[in-house]
């Protein structure tokens, strides 16, 4: 590219990157797109339909898998205050009991709900499960990158045309890990047809993703999950819970700002 040309590009067009995205990252141009819906069958926390401003930014191609967050866990991260919010490593340092006839055993939370012995997610490639929005966050930081705020990922999922799906507008179970259509969790990017308009891989089914933000105390996830209804795998669905919850359809990726 010609200097000229690439200095005008720099100049004139919003959100020109230069360079290649964080590897396994690609990139969200800056821009407006349809937040949200009008469909009177949503749930009102999805309306209205509104065109919102998001920055550049650069978001995970596939969810955090199983080896990726073992990474994690091998590194410490679970006993490094550094990672974790004040509430988040408080929520980790309670000591828990399960019990084993004839008495019980203490332990405190240092790896995902299962991890290693679910009979759900058991590959090193497939999305790791089972972890609050406190673990996903400071996984995130451990990263060097952040969770994607609600509007960044329903962005990323559909596009600047107001799509249904991250595929188009009608549903499709062959572009989709959809349980009882296929065999539960499956390698992360396994329905290259169902990508998003970005290229980003399972923002529908797969494992629903925890979010920055939420209202309240409470966290959002989206994007449904291998075990979820049809409505709630459309690109603006939301669920919010307790940044404490853990569940064997819950999951996440990761954000970063590209600047």
């Amino acid at each position: 590219m010609k200097p000229i040309i690439l200095f005008l590009l720099i100049v004139l067009v919003p959100g020109f990157a230069i360079g290649e995205p964080p590897k396994g990252m690609v990139l969200v141009p800056t821009g407006e797109f349809t937040m949200g819906t009008d469909d009177p069958q949503a749930p009102a926390d999805q309306h209205p339909a509104r065109e919102i401003h998001v920055d550049t930014f650069y978001i995970d191609k596939h969810e955090v898998t199983n080896a990726q967050f073992e990474e994690f866990i091998l590194a410490d991260g679970y006993n490094k205050r550094k990672y974790w919010t004040k509430e988040g490593w408080a929520f980790i340092q309670k000591e828990r009991f399960f019990y084993v006839h004839p008495g019980k055993e203490k332990y405190r939370i240092d790896k995902p709900l299962g991890f290693g012995g679910n009979s759900i997610s058991t590959a090193p490639d497939h999305p790791v499960i089972g972890v609050s929005w406190y673990e996903a966050a400071a996984y995130a930081k451990w990263a060097g990158k952040r969770l994607p705020t609600e509007a960044e990922w329903e962005k990323a999922s559909r596009g600047t045309d107001a799509r249904l799906y991250p595929w188009g507008n009608a549903f499709d179970f062959s572009k989709i890990n959809y349980f009882p259509h296929h065999q539960k969790l499956l390698h992360v990017g396994s329905f290259f047809t169902g990508a998003s308009p970005y290229g980003v891989m399972d923002m529908a089914g797969s494992v629903a993703e925890w979010c920055a933000n939420g209202k309240g105390e409470n966290k959002v996830h989206r994007g449904g999950g291998w075990n979820a209804t049809r409505l709630q795998l459309q690109c603006t669905s939301r669920e919010e819970t307790v940044p404490t919850y853990r569940h064997y359809t819950l999951g996440f990726r990761c954000a970063k700002d590209a600047d």
